[in-house]
């Protein structure tokens, strides 16, 4: 079954609405986040922090993810999470 919801952030001075889908697999969980083209996986690493990777690094497209989106989405993701 799979569960998506839509996270409202404000980057940059405007509100933009990113698609994530929750994967859960046996004992954890990712949530793919998708903005656009650009696609991110955010998932707890072994101190319980959220870490962000990149969904698909080997992609012929040479489009650089903004590392100020996703500090913006690692902020909310931890804020929802910790609520």
């Amino acid at each position: 079954m799979v569960e998506s919801f839509t996270l409202n952030i404000f980057y940059k001075g405007v509100p933009r609405d990113i698609l994530c889908t929750l994967r859960v697999s046996a004992y954890t969980y990712q949530i793919l986040c998708t903005s656009g083209q650009t696609e991110i996986i955010l998932e707890k690493d072994d101190e319980g922090n959220i870490r962000a990777l990149e969904a698909n690094p080997f992609s012929g497209t040479k489009q650089k993810t903004d590392p100020d989106l996703v500090k913006a989405l690692v902020y909310e993701m931890q804020r929802i999470l910790i609520e």
